[in-house]
């Protein structure tokens, strides 16, 4: 059984064109297929960066804080990657390892009680991790996985 076409409506969703159709009594969503957009820039290994920029931001994970790492010297000289983590500090956090990590040392309780400025990172050298990795779409990106310093 066909059913006729009511209605037809162009619709954005996250940026993106939808044609949304009404058929009877049901609606129909038509989707067009896109390609993954590869943005890696860094291929895996380990690599010395500056910290370059710590920026806030939103995204489905909720409230986060964006360390940019611009890498030093090699191949990927002046590349940049990023490392996501919470907001929140705590002993065993993401955000307590990443400082770790740049600082080359431990926070101390008064620091990690007190707040630490994150300010006081930008322009440091340090270590970075970086790993491959692929979003649900399909698109291969350049991910810090760890920071450390020798």
């Amino acid at each position: 059984m066909r059913c006729n076409w009511q209605a037809k409506h162009r619709i954005i969703f996250n940026d993106r064109s939808i044609v949304k159709t009404e058929i009877g009594v049901f609606m129909a969503f038509v989707v067009k297929h896109q390609q993954a957009t590869p943005v890696a820039s860094v291929k895996d290994g380990t690599y010395r960066a500056v910290v370059s920029a710590i920026r806030q931001f939103s995204n489905t994970y909720g409230l986060r804080v964006g360390f940019e790492f611009t890498v030093k010297g090699g191949q990927f000289d002046g590349a940049t990657v990023m490392r996501s983590t919470a907001p929140q500090l705590t002993k065993q956090s993401k955000l307590a390892q990443v400082i770790e990590g740049v600082l080359g040392r431990e926070l101390n309780p008064k620091e990690i009680s007190a707040g630490f400025d994150l300010e006081d990172l930008i322009d440091r050298e340090c270590n970075i991790l970086v790993l491959q990795s692929k979003s649900k779409a399909g698109a291969v990106y350049s991910n810090v996985e760890r920071v450390f310093n020798n």
